[in-house]
């Protein structure tokens, strides 16, 4: 243990003294969610002033000018309406956001108590002609209820009569907490903290077994008193280090990014301090896996480029059962998921943030997680102590 420790220390001081692994550990992490969802708010900040303040360019395609529904939709200040020649043309450039059609007969159609169709045309690969689109449809179905009311109010129907129903709401997300942002975090957080737990011990990885072999520097370690095991579990313990600290930084740049854009990413929400333990301990869990398995890649590579080549994959792989349970709802997920690696993992850190601790469902992902380690760990110290592998040029 006493090698291991001296070994641990050696490689901890080696990484923080690079300015590299400052940088692309700590330093980029923090700053990366930030700066990407800021472009992305600014964006769309953007796209709502520019509608709010310069209005919605809309064509009306009507030989009656004269018609009810034009005169609604004119009176209103928001919609900019505007002639064109051609309108598919118009609505494709950009010239208008949406084209509405009506027919000549719409007041004649209107008086039979028969519908009228109306036909609106836009852009659904430009935000901006989908928001017009949908301003017209709220603003039709405005004039539509009008219609209606005046209707039963001729009749000397009560306009109450439509509504049977009185639909009351009430949440369940705690008192103070923002359900959007519960559950955008319950998709987002495991997502990124299983991506940034197998990206975070890339270059410490990288660096300690490939890195080492190309400066020369592994083979003047093997002829010291510690064995191989305290060589590799110093640089194992190491790189889980860095790669915990690396994820932390990812975690600290989202909540920096979510309290800056409350409109992508929710007002936030309070998760409970044994909640945010267990999570933290499911991320060392994914840290420890990738740590000896990327380790054990690059220790069989010849080269740092080499090591870089093989591990980039791996980064990939995790992807798929972080994607594959994204959309998944954490309040029912089947027993099933809790069996299968990375998968599990990323299906208790979504239950936790949503609240729900199942003993059963957190044991059992933690039992393989402990198998998947001893796997990782049995792997890295295999290919470590093979000659054919640490001398290979």
């Amino acid at each position: 243990m006493k090698h291991v420790l001296i070994v641990f220390k050696k490689e901890l001081i080696d990484m923080f003294r690079d300015k590299k692994t400052i940088i692309s550990s700590i330093l980029i992490p923090i700053l990366i969610f930030p700066i990407m969802y800021g472009f992305m708010g600014f964006s769309q900040k953007r796209i709502t002033k520019d509608v709010e303040e310069k209005g919605i360019a809309v064509a009306i395609e009507s030989e009656n000018k004269d018609a009810s529904i034009v005169k609604f939709l004119e009176s209103k200040e928001d919609l900019k309406i505007t002639d064109v020649t051609d309108p598919d043309e118009a609505v494709k450039k950009g010239t208008v956001q949406a084209i509405i059609f009506i027919d000549k007969d719409f007041d004649e159609i209107l008086k039979t108590n028969k519908p009228v169709p109306i036909t609106i045309q836009y852009d659904d690969t430009n935000q901006t002609s989908m928001m017009a689109a949908q301003t017209i449809r709220q603003y039709i179905s405005e004039f539509s209820s009008s219609v209606v009311t005046q209707r039963l109010t001729a009749k000397g129907i009560d306009t109450s009569i439509l509504i049977p129903i009185d639909i009351q709401e009430k949440r369940t997300a705690p008192k103070g907490d923002d359900g959007i942002g519960m559950m955008i975090f319950a998709m987002i957080m495991p997502l990124m903290l299983a991506i940034y737990s197998a990206t975070s011990v890339l270059p410490a990885a990288t660096d300690n077994g490939a890195g080492e072999k190309e400066r020369g520097t592994l083979e003047p370690l093997l002829t010291t008193q510690a064995n191989r095991l305290s060589l590799l579990m110093g640089k194992y313990l190491a790189i889980t280090v860095a790669g915990v600290i690396g994820t932390l930084a990812s975690m600290i740049g989202l909540f920096i990014a979510q309290k800056s854009n409350p409109e992508l990413l929710g007002k936030g929400m309070a998760i409970p301090i044994t909640s945010i333990l267990i999570i933290a301990l499911a991320s060392i869990c994914l840290s420890l896996i990738f740590a000896a398995i990327e380790l054990a890649i690059s220790v069989y590579a010849r080269s740092f480029k080499e090591a870089q080549t093989y591990l980039s994959p791996v980064t990939i792989l995790v992807m798929i059962p972080a994607f594959a349970v994204y959309m998944m709802d954490p309040k029912n997920i089947a027993d099933v998921y809790f069996h299968i690696p990375l998968v599990n993992i990323i299906c208790i850190i979504k239950e936790l943030i949503v609240g729900i601790y199942n003993p059963l469902h957190i044991a059992i992902s933690f039992m393989w997680a402990i198998v998947y380690i001893a796997i990782s760990i049995f792997f890295a110290k295999f290919m470590f102590d093979r000659e054919s592998v640490i001398f290979r040029v």
